[in-house]
């Protein structure tokens, strides 16, 4: 496959003339609105705040068309409180030579909710859905985490000044020229991140799905409006689910430990083809995600012989009628299911966009050239790595400010070819030599029990917490007993 390669300028004189003289072109466009989860929001770290949302894509595609009154509701940064009361913010901690993750900052208030008109950039976290562009027309904050957010970015909870206005809904009265629509990544994430694939539980039926995907584009299309959709990229290809190997490493080295030459695999519940009494080697193909550096750190998944207590690392499952049990662990017919369930997710995109005359992103194949690849910017080959790569943030799911100058350049080049237009290209260089780091000063300290990666139990919980099932679906941690917060019958 050929290396994706993009040559930019990165010296200080031309990052600076830049920046004082912006080369906009003449377009068409007046009015850009984004409808869609946390990759349309900004989300970084696990967090969303106003050093991300204006290093958003959609804020990058609304600078290159110089559309200045571009409305977000800005979300401030506030110093770590001890016990946290917000929703942290995940940023890489450096000790000596080594970069683990920690909890930097927190969520504040939104600082633009006087706004008298919806926001242009509508994407929300907390873990949307695609029935929840149309169907989520009164938010009732506390009743689960998409519903807190969407409080605070569609406000149209009872009594405020947009209730009963669905995301579609409050697009369509900005009357605008041009709509990025990016949904759907949360009807297959929740199964990477709890890692339990359920049809109907943690994905989304395909059925389902192909008529609120029709319900939400065929509400945004209008004459002479121009649509940017986006398929969804491949959630077990992210540095959640990669970085940690399936084998015992020296935590110390970071590689694996040999025993006569060999790798030995971690500790799983299942039995195996050469295994029948568990607990059992992990078979090849299993992924392990970042949440299990807690329990690596304790022993659990390693055998005693090398140190370890001999236990399995978690399975997830499901409780009927209403309990998800999350594991750490996607054995390769969970990771089959959920790759196939993003391909069938994908093709029913891919479809209705061309039914509806809108402009497709290939997300997943970029996200995954990148992965194999890399992405070369002034010499420098950026790659998927935790935490080291650059392209994702310090939550192992989300872009990093790069990532996202990376799909804002896309997107200029598809409406560039699609409309015959020159607007002017974003600067990556920019994203790639800004530091973006709390502007406040914090005193967080990494959590000891989060094993190498720093990537503890309570950040585990925040993830489930955002990226969670159904409503109506309870989660209890392995040997917790305690429910995640946010999710919560609706």
């Amino acid at each position: 496959m050929k290396r994706m390669t993009f040559r930019a300028a990165v010296s200080a004189g031309v990052l600076t003339a830049l920046a004082a003289s912006p080369l906009f072109s003449q377009t068409a466009f007046h009015k850009f609105v984004a409808v869609g989860d946390s990759l349309v929001a900004g989300e970084e770290g696990n967090c969303l705040v106003e050093r991300h949302q204006n290093r958003s894509w959609v804020k990058l595609v609304a600078n290159q068309l110089g559309i200045s009154d571009f409305q977000q509701p800005l979300i401030s940064e506030r110093a770590l409180t001890n016990p946290l009361t917000g929703q942290p913010c995940l940023g890489a901690v450096i000790s000596g030579q080594t970069i683990t993750v920690g909890a930097v900052s927190q969520m504040g208030t939104n600082q633009n909710a006087a706004l008298s008109r919806p926001y242009d950039n509508l994407g929300f976290i907390g873990s949307p859905r695609i029935k929840d562009f149309v169907d989520l027309k009164v938010s009732v904050p506390g009743r689960s985490g998409t519903d807190n957010v969407a409080a605070i970015v569609l406000r149209n909870f009872a009594g405020g000044p947009f209730e009963g206005m669905s995301a579609v809904d409050e697009a369509n009265s900005l009357n605008p020229d041009l709509v990025g629509l990016w949904a759907g990544n949360n009807d297959v994430l929740g199964a990477a991140t709890s890692a339990v694939a359920i049809d109907g539980v943690t994905l989304t039926p395909v059925a389902a799905f192909e008529a609120k995907y029709t319900e939400v584009l065929t509400g945004l299309a209008a004459s002479g409006r121009t649509i940017v959709t986006f398929t969804i990229p491949d959630v077990a290809a992210i540095p959640f689910e990669t970085t940690i190997p399936p084998v015992v490493v020296n935590p110390a080295t970071r590689q694996p430990v040999l025993v006569g030459g060999q790798p030995v695999g971690l500790l799983g519940p299942r039995t195996t083809s050469t295994c029948s009494t568990p607990p059992c080697p992990l078979p090849a193909g299993t992924l392990v995600t970042l949440s299990a550096s807690s329990l690596l750190a304790q022993g659990i998944g390693i055998p005693v012989a090398l140190g370890g207590t001999g236990l399995p690392l978690p399975d997830g499952g499901f409780s009927p009628p209403s309990t998800l049990n999350p594991g750490v662990l996607l054995y390769p017919d969970e990771v089959a299911l959920i790759q196939q369930r993003t391909i069938d997710l994908n093709a029913k995109i891919g479809s209705i966009s061309a039914a509806n005359g809108a402009i497709l992103i290939d997300a997943y194949s970029l996200f995954n050239e990148i992965k194999v690849n890399g992405f070369e910017i002034g010499g420098i080959t950026l790659t998927a790595s935790f935490l080291t790569g650059g392209l994702f943030s310090a939550d192992g799911v989300h872009p990093s400010q790069i990532g996202y100058a990376i799909f804002a350049d896309q997107v200029i080049q598809a409406l560039n070819a699609a409309k015959g237009s020159g607007i002017e290209r974003p600067d990556i260089a920019h994203a790639l030599l800004t530091p973006n780091v709390p502007t406040i000063s914090t005193a967080g300290e990494v959590d000891p029990s989060g094993g190498p990666y720093g990537f503890s139990l309570s950040m585990w919980k925040e993830l489930l917490g955002s990226f969670g099932p159904e409503e109506g679906i309870s989660v209890v941690l392995p040997g917790s007993g305690k429910r995640v917060p946010r999710v919560v019958h609706r």
